[in-house]
């Protein structure tokens, strides 16, 4: 086949196989071929470059490509070396999410892993979950929800993040110990060369302590041990990142 590149746009993903099929068009005609999106595909024209960095593809992408051949008999067609243009449905998510960052979509599950579908533009966006959030149930995943875009300026790692979050019940205390500045108990999991790590609230609550000067003369002289409680100060807290200091 010729080496040429042909536009394309996607039209449907299957997520679980890492497949895509793109519509283009050939001597007036509409026409449909199957192409490979993962990972690995990506990083090889990275490689070869041809492409600056990986695409996560999704539907309604115009894309340029090569068809190649395969099978026994030089029969089955599939798209090669396929290289991202852009995608006027994302860009209008994009924008409106500059102004208005609030839209509705569906949560999937693909390998285990969660995803929102754009009610309208059938976009997937993977969705981020904390680890102090506990997992959408079969009845969320079944209703539409509400959802704001992360990342938008840079489209290649948008996420998306739910409005509703159902933390956990440790995480809900670490938020009203947060707002009152209140002075609680910490376990010493791990002490590293880099800082000391602490398990809060009944142990489902982590974070970490930067080793100063006094501290390091605690765990010198063994006063600091892995198992020893300590009291800790709240001083940021995001369902990302915790910060902690002396109380």
């Amino acid at each position: 086949m010729s080496e040429k590149l042909i536009a394309g746009k996607i039209t449907f993903i299957h997520h679980e196989k890492n497949r895509a099929v793109i519509e283009y068009e050939e001597n007036g005609k509409k026409k449909t071929i199957q192409a490979d999106i993962d990972d690995k595909a990506q990083a090889k024209l990275v490689i070869q470059k041809i492409i600056k960095k990986p695409h996560r593809f999704l539907v309604g992408d115009h894309v340029k490509f090569q068809i190649k051949k395969t099978g026994s008999n030089g029969r089955i067609l599939y798209a090669d070396s396929i290289q991202y243009q852009y995608n006027t449905a994302l860009e209008i998510l994009i924008n409106k999410a500059e102004t208005e960052n609030k839209f509705l979509g569906y949560i999937k599950i693909t390998d285990h892993e969660y995803f929102i579908k754009e009610i309208d533009t059938y976009l997937f966006f993977p969705l981020k979950i904390s680890a102090y959030e506990t997992a959408p149930t079969e009845k969320e995943i079944h209703r539409p929800v509400t959802f704001k875009l992360e990342n938008i300026a840079k489209p290649e790692k948008i996420a998306a993040s739910l409005y509703n979050h159902n933390y956990i019940p440790e995480f809900q205390e670490a938020i009203q110990h947060f707002k009152k500045k209140a002075i609680i108990d910490a376990v010493v999991h791990k002490i590293t060369p880099f800082g000391i790590y602490l398990q809060l609230i009944h142990g489902k609550i982590e974070a970490k302590l930067t080793i100063d000067e006094p501290l390091a003369k605690r765990i010198e002289e063994q006063v600091l041990l892995v198992g020893s409680t300590i009291r800790v100060i709240i001083k940021y807290l995001t369902p990302e990142k915790i910060v902690v200091e002396l109380g």
